[in-house]
């Protein structure tokens, strides 16, 4: 990207900020059912929020450090601002809706506000390993059990019909493809064979639809390592690896490094973690052992060297939590995003 880009944001961006601060309170706590009549950027500077909106599409455009999100949009009456994806930072590159299903109208009208505003792109997970396990529940079989391929394929070719849909029905711009699996190196004979054809169809059926949506996006999540095919990660945008358990960022290079395999490009490598939890009285969700923020400690991985392996992207789960903060709004979003891409000076 070229320098003058960056050079602009944080002008325009200034400017933007001064004004909102003249008349805008912190709107953390409205709710949908209070008209507040406060003035906005738009209607008190148009002609300059236009101007920070082409140059926040540009910067999208260009090279930087991709910033993934997943949304709790769960809620489908909307009682607050943190409901809304048009709050999310506008320097997000991608939103992954948590519940991709049964939008409602206001949610539609967000998506295509920050999308074509902003250049956001709008997404959703289809996790092959939920299917599985949704299977393995229905039959009651145990989780770890691997599917007989000839009975399994009809219920995911079903589950992946009904979960591809939402593309088309709500126009997202993609979807992610969540896969865990598991190591083959202990596997009996009967058990990689199914493995194998369980993997196989999916992959398959992956690929076809991609074929067939070519002008949709493709992101992995999940642990490249395990695949015995990593066709589909050619595709992909971006791989990004769960690291929401992980304890310290000495971790954070240990999964990194796991996940490095035969055939799999790592140009595109990054890692996840999960903001707090505000149900989480014990503090476990979003933290690392020493009690700091799983975020901070993914803004301070992010920029260190990796063996040479550049981080080009990472993400934060549910990150509708991070929304409540007195002093900012996605405060530790925001952070996370001044870190990993500084405006050039």
């Amino acid at each position: 990207m070229k320098n003058t880009i960056f050079k602009n944001m944080p002008v325009v961006l200034t400017l933007i900020m001064s004004a909102m601060a003249l008349g805008a309170c912190c709107d953390w706590t409205d709710t949908e059912a209070v008209d507040l009549k406060e003035p906005s950027i738009e209607s008190q500077n148009g002609t300059l929020y236009a101007a920070y909106l082409e140059n926040l599409r540009s910067y999208k455009q260009g090279t930087h450090k991709l910033l993934y999100t997943w949304f709790d949009n769960s809620v489908k009456l909307a009682a607050s601002r943190a409901q809304h994806i048009t709050d999310v930072p506008d320097s997000v590159d991608v939103i992954s809706m948590m519940y991709p299903g049964n939008l409602a109208d206001w949610e539609l009208t967000d998506i295509e506000s920050v999308r074509n505003n902003k250049g956001t792109k709008i997404i959703y997970t289809v996790d092959f390993d939920a299917i599985k396990a949704a299977y393995n529940a229905k039959l009651e079989l145990a989780t770890e059990t691997e599917p007989v391929n000839k009975d399994f394929v009809g219920f995911m070719v079903d589950s992946l019909e009904k979960a591809l849909s939402f593309v088309d029905k709500y126009n997202y711009d993609g979807i992610c493809v969540a896969y865990t699996g598991k190591s083959r190196l202990h596997m009996c004979d009967d058990e990689l064979k199914e493995y194998t054809a369980n993997e196989t169809a999916f992959i398959n059926i992956m690929q076809d639809w991609h074929a067939r949506h070519s002008g949709k996006m493709i992101t992995f999540y999940g642990k490249p390592q395990n695949l015995i095919n990593p066709a589909l990660i050619k595709e992909a945008k971006s791989v990004l690896i769960p690291a929401t358990s992980a304890t310290s960022t000495e971790q954070f290079t240990f999964i990194y490094g796991m996940s490095v395999a035969d055939n799999v490009p790592t140009d595109r490598f990054g890692l996840v973690v999960s903001a707090t939890d505000l149900k989480d009285v014990n503090k476990t969700v979003g933290y690392l052992g020493d009690g700091s923020l799983a975020i901070d400690g993914l803004a301070r991985w992010a920029t260190s060297s990796h063996s040479g392996i550049a981080v080009t992207v990472v993400g934060i789960y549910n990150v509708s939590s991070d929304y409540y903060n007195p002093k900012q709004v996605y405060s530790h979003t925001r952070k996370l995003i001044s870190t990993i891409n500084p405006s050039v000076k």
